[in-house]
């Protein structure tokens, strides 16, 4: 087991290095997390010109933006579109002989990325709350081992949705509309909108949805934090987490199954 986990830490390692070394597009995202967080801060301000909506309050609104633009840059990880490319050129057979499992290999690729983008993106999502709006004084530090968490989750939850969406090309080669759907279902079940500006019957249907728990839980619980709300939306992005790791591993074992080499 030890050699297992010290064998994808050590494919993290060389992802972070690769990572490191490749960095100047880093940049260019970090102007367009500033651009995207003032185009909607811009937006909000003039919308709440009557005062609270649905309980945010302006900064709250503001910060609960950064959380899910964070939550949206740190996951950083094109794993669909490296899955359709590896299907389609036939390459996926050559990853298929290494003495490592695909998924977690996978996994352990894709967060070398995902960490310096944490640190990175983290600073800056920091760095632009203060600047714009101030301080959050709704957060307090003891939300702060819950947060990391809830976000672990998010990352984690999103990368097992995208691989799942990969793993698909082996069944239906052109399955870009099912990313464009995952994409809008996430940018409007919580990403944009707290699930909270839902109509009511929206409400109920994306609390039992995967995709509200991608953005809108880490940032309901930066924004708004209490233990008990904590504790739900950990627990219920854990049994989604859970689901999708389920699926994923289920749907790989059934692919492979049916692999068909068609180039490389």
């Amino acid at each position: 087991m030890m050699k297992k986990l010290h064998k994808y830490t050590v494919i993290t390692k060389v992802s972070l290095a690769n990572a490191l070394t490749y960095r100047s597009t880093t940049y260019l995202r970090f102007f367009f997390y500033t651009f995207f967080i003032y185009v909607f801060m811009s937006l909000w301000r003039a919308i709440y010109q009557q005062g609270s909506v649905h309980g945010y309050g302006y900064v709250q609104m503001v910060w609960y933006l950064i959380m899910t633009e964070f939550v949206s840059f740190a996951c950083g990880s094109d794993i669909y579109s490296t899955m359709n490319d590896e299907v389609k050129s036939g390459s996926i057979a050559y990853h298929l002989g290494r003495p490592s499992h695909y998924v977690f290999y996978q996994l352990a690729n894709s967060m070398g990325q995902v960490l310096l983008n944490m640190m990175g993106f983290g600073t800056l999502a920091i760095v632009i709350g203060f600047v714009f709006v101030g301080p959050l004084f709704t957060f307090t530090m003891a939300g702060l081992p819950p947060l990391i968490l809830s976000v672990t989750l998010s990352i984690l939850l999103n990368f097992f949705i995208l691989m799942l969406l990969g793993l698909s090309s082996f069944v239906i080669e052109d399955n870009y509309a099912f990313y464009l759907i995952y994409q809008k279902a996430t940018f409007m079940l919580g990403m944009f909108l707290p699930v909270e500006f839902l109509p009511s019957w929206l409400q109920k249907i994306a609390r039992n949805l995967p995709f509200s728990y991608v953005h809108w839980a880490p940032a309901k619980i930066f924004v708004d934090y209490s233990n008990g709300l904590a504790i739900e939306l950990i627990s219920r992005q854990a049994l989604c987490l859970l689901a999708a790791i389920t699926a994923t591993l289920l749907s790989y074992h059934l692919a492979i199954r049916r692999l068909q080499v068609n180039g490389g």
